[in-house]
């Protein structure tokens, strides 16, 4: 998985962090480094994340078709959601959950 760094406009944290942390845990390397164009055209899969926006898929840049979401896309998405949620014992202590 490649990332942009922060001097690219990446923001920097909580949702960054969360992220890396997930795919760390479900064996996903996180490389950081300088995106191109091109670099998006030929990813398998593309997605976006955001505190509100959870993970998004990428379906497509500039007109040319990305396609639906993968199945890092899918499992990414599947922890964010049970981790935010308290689904997942592993990041309770990262919540605050209501008494």
């Amino acid at each position: 998985m490649l990332t942009p760094p922060a001097s690219a406009g990446a923001l920097e944290g909580i949702t960054q962090d969360t992220i890396r942390r997930l795919a760390a845990d479900l064996g996903l390397p996180v490389h950081t480094r300088a995106l191109v164009r091109s670099d998006l055209y030929t990813a398998d899969e593309i997605f976006i994340c955001g505190t509100a926006a959870e993970v998004i898929p990428v379906r497509s840049v500039d007109n040319r078709e990305i396609g639906e979401p993968g199945p890092v896309t899918r499992k990414l998405q599947d922890a964010f959601a049970a981790a935010v949620r308290g689904e997942d014992e592993r990041y309770r202590a990262w919540l605050t959950l209501p008494s």
